[in-house]
C-alpha cells in the first residue's frame, strides 16, 4: 500500500470517530437528575396538592413565637362563619375530602370538622358554617359538634394569642357516616389518605382588625 492510500484510510478513521464521540449519548438513568436546565423530564411532575384561603392575611402586628406568618381578622372569630378555603391540584382517584380544624395551643381543642366534602370540590365557600348561621355544607357533607357544643364551625377564640392549624385529606373513598369525634376523623381519614395538606394561622383578638 502506497503512503498516500494509508494517509487517506488514517483520515478517514478519525473523522469516523470524531462523528461517534459528537452524537447522543444513552444512559441508563436518563432523566433522574434535578437539573432543571437540561431539558429532561424532572419539570413534568404534576403539581403539588394545595390549600390556601383569600381571608388569611399577613399577621404583622401579633407578637409571637408560632412558624404562622398568617392571622385571620375578627370577623372569622368565636361567634362568626368560617372563612373562604380554597385547595387544588389533588391527587387522582380522590373520592372525597376531609378537613379538621384545630388548636394546637388549647390542647388541639377541636374547632371545625367536616368529612365527605364532594372530591370534586375544589374549597369550601365563606360563610357556610358556623352559630347562627344556617349551616350549608356541600352535597352530603358531615360536620360534628366543635367545643362548645355545636354543629359546624368555631372560629378563633382565645383568652391570648394562640396558634391553630387547618389539615384537609384526599379520601380514596368516603368515610363512614357515623363519625363521632375529631379523633375518629382523623384516624378514618388517615387510613384512606391520598394525600394531605395543611395551613395555620394565629389569633389575637384584642389584636386583629375588623377586615381584611
Amino acid at each position: 500500500m502506497s503512503l498516500a492510500s494509508l494517509r487517506m484510510l488514517l483520515g478517514l478513521a478519525a473523522l469516523s470517530l470524531s462523528l461517534v464521540a459528537c452524537g447522543p449519548t444513552t444512559r441508563g438513568d436518563d432523566d433522574d437528575d434535578d437539573d432543571s436546565s437540561d431539558g429532561d423530564d424532572d419539570d413534568d411532575l404534576p403539581p403539588e396538592f394545595s390549600m390556601s384561603s383569600p381571608d388569611f392575611i399577613d399577621d404583622d402586628n401579633i407578637t409571637h413565637n408560632y412558624p404562622c406568618d398568617q392571622a385571620l381578622p375578627v370577623e372569622f372569630a368565636c361567634d362568626g362563619s368560617n372563612p373562604e378555603l380554597a385547595w387544588e391540584d389533588a391527587p387522582e382517584g380522590t373520592v372525597a375530602f376531609a378537613m379538621i380544624f384545630d388548636d394546637p395551643t388549647a390542647g388541639n381543642f377541636p374547632h371545625w370538622a367536616i368529612y365527605n366534602i364532594p372530591g370534586s370540590a375544589t374549597g369550601l365557600d365563606g360563610g357556610i358554617s358556623g352559630n347562627g348561621v344556617a349551616n350549608n355544607p356541600p352535597g352530603d357533607s358531615i360536620e360534628l359538634a366543635n367545643g362548645f357544643g355545636w354543629q359546624g364551625y368555631l372560629g378563633s377564640c382565645p383568652g391570648g394569642v394562640n396558634h391553630y392549624r387547618w389539615r384537609l385529606w384526599a379520601l380514596s373513598e368516603e368515610l363512614p357516616s357515623g363519625l363521632g369525634s375529631y379523633g375518629a376523623v382523623e384516624t378514618a381519614s388517615e387510613e384512606r389518605s391520598l394525600g394531605t395538606v395543611s395551613m395555620c394561622h394565629v389569633f389575637n383578638g384584642a389584636d386583629m382588625p375588623v377586615g381584611r
